[in-house]
C-alpha cells in the first residue's frame, strides 16, 4: 500500500453468514461465507483479489459496494461509515464492473440510455444533458458516438464489456469493484480491456478493487493482492513480492496452478487435491491445514492469526515467530 496516498476505504473485521437448508426436517446450518476480513485500500492502489470458487471474493465485492450488508464488522468511505451513505449516496461513489457483460446489460435498453441510466436515478440533468454525457463516456472507453442508438445484441463481448465500464465511470466515482471482468472475453479482447482500465485508473484517478480467478490478469494490473481462503484473508503482499516469494502454502499452491505455455509441462500438480473445501464443516485450527503439505500438529488445534511482517501479512503458524520478532 502508498506510504503518501490516503486510506480511502476500510473494512473492518468484517463477516457475513447465511443459513443454508440441509433439507426436509433437518433445519438450517450457518454458512460463513466471509469471516474476519480487514482491508485498507488506499487512493489510486488496484487491489487484487484472488483465491478458489466458493472462498468469498464475490461476497466481499458485494459488502464493499454496499450491496448486501455485513453480518459483523464495518465498512468506512474516506473515513465515513458506508451505512450513513444509504445506497444511491454510496453508488455515486463505489460502482460496480461485473464478470459477464452479456446478462449485465438490459436488451431492451439502447447503449446510451443503459450508460445513462445511473444518472436517470440520481436524478442529475435533463434527458439531453444525460444523454451527451453518456456518448462522451462511450468515446473515452473507445466506443465512437454511432453506437449510441445501438442495441447490446448488436455488439460484441468486448464491446459490451466497454459499455459496462462506462456505466460505471458516468458518475465519476471513486473506486470501481471489478468482479471477473475479463474472464467471459476472448484472450486476445481481455488484454485490450486492462489497458483500458490502466488508462482510465491514469487518466480519472481511479481506485480498483480487482477479483479474478486469472492470477496472470491480477500479476498484470494489481498493485496489492490479498489472497482469500475459506471466508478469510490468509495473505496479503504487493504484487511483485507475493508473486516472486510466496508464503503461504495455500498461495503457492494457488502460483504453482497456473498453466504454462510450454505443452511438454503438461498439467502443474498444485498438491490441492481434487475436492473443494466444505465451507459448511471448516476444519478445525488452520482452515487449509488437511490440504497442506507443510501442516504441524498445531496446525490442526490451533487458527492462525493474521500477522503483518515487513513482506506483508501472512495468517501461517510457519510464521509466527518471524510476525512476532518484526512487530517487538
Amino acid at each position: 500500500m502508498s506510504a503518501t496516498n490516503p486510506i480511502l476505504l476500510e473494512a473492518r473485521d468484517l463477516t457475513r453468514s447465511f443459513s443454508v437448508s440441509q433439507g426436509l426436517f433437518k433445519g438450517k446450518r450457518k454458512l460463513h461465507a466471509v469471516n474476519g476480513v480487514s482491508l485498507a485500500i488506499a487512493k489510486g492502489e488496484v487491489l487484487g483479489i484472488v483465491g478458489e470458487s466458493g472462498c468469498g471474493k464475490s461476497t466481499l465485492a458485494r459488502m464493499l459496494l454496499g450491496l448486501l450488508p455485513p453480518s459483523s464488522g464495518e465498512i468506512a468511505l474516506a473515513g465515513e461509515n458506508v451505512g450513513k451513505l444509504g445506497r444511491l449516496g454510496m453508488a455515486k461513489r463505489v460502482q460496480p464492473v461485473f464478470q459477464d457483460p452479456y446478462s449485465s446489460l438490459n436488451p431492451r435498453r439502447t447503449i446510451a440510455s443503459i450508460v445513462a441510466l445511473p444518472l436517470a436515478v440520481q436524478g442529475i440533468g435533463t434527458a439531453k444533458e444525460r444523454r451527451e454525457r453518456a456518448i462522451a463516456i462511450l468515446d473515452k472507453v473507445g466506443l465512437p458516438r454511432r453506437f449510441a442508438d445501438r442495441y447490446p445484441r448488436e455488439l460484441s463481448g468486448g464491446q459490451r464489456q466497454r459499455v459496462a465500464i462506462a456505466r460505471a465511470l458516468i458518475l465519476n466515482p471513486e473506486m470501481v469493484v471489478c468482479d471477473e471482468p475479463t474472464s467471459a472475453l476472448d484472450v486476445s479482447v481481455q488484454s485490450q480491456i486492462l489497458n483500458l482500465l490502466n488508462d482510465l485508473r491514469s487518466e480519472l484517478g481511479l481506485t480498483y478493487v480487482f477479483i479474478s480467478h486469472n492470477l496472470v490478469v491480477v500479476e498484470h494490473i494489481a498493485t496489492r493482492v490479498a489472497v482469500m481462503y475459506l471466508g478469510r484473508v490468509v495473505e496479503l503482499a504487493d504484487t511483485a513480492t507475493l508473486f516472486k516469494a510466496p508464503r503461504h502454502p495455500y498461495t503457492k499452491a494457488l502460483l504453482a496452478s497456473v498453466l504454462t505455455p510450454e505443452p511438454g509441462k503438461g498439467i502443474p500438480e498444485t498438491g490441492l487435491g481434487l475436492a473443494f473445501p466444505d465451507p459448511l464443516n471448516p476444519p478445525p485450527g488452520c482452515p487449509f491445514h488437511p490440504r497442506c503439505p507443510a501442516r504441524t500438529e498445531r496446525c490442526a488445534s490451533v487458527e492462525p492469526k493474521l500477522r503483518a511482517d515487513t513482506a506483508g501479512l501472512v495468517a501461517c503458524h510457519l510464521y509466527d515467530e518471524q510476525a512476532s520478532t518484526a512487530a517487538a
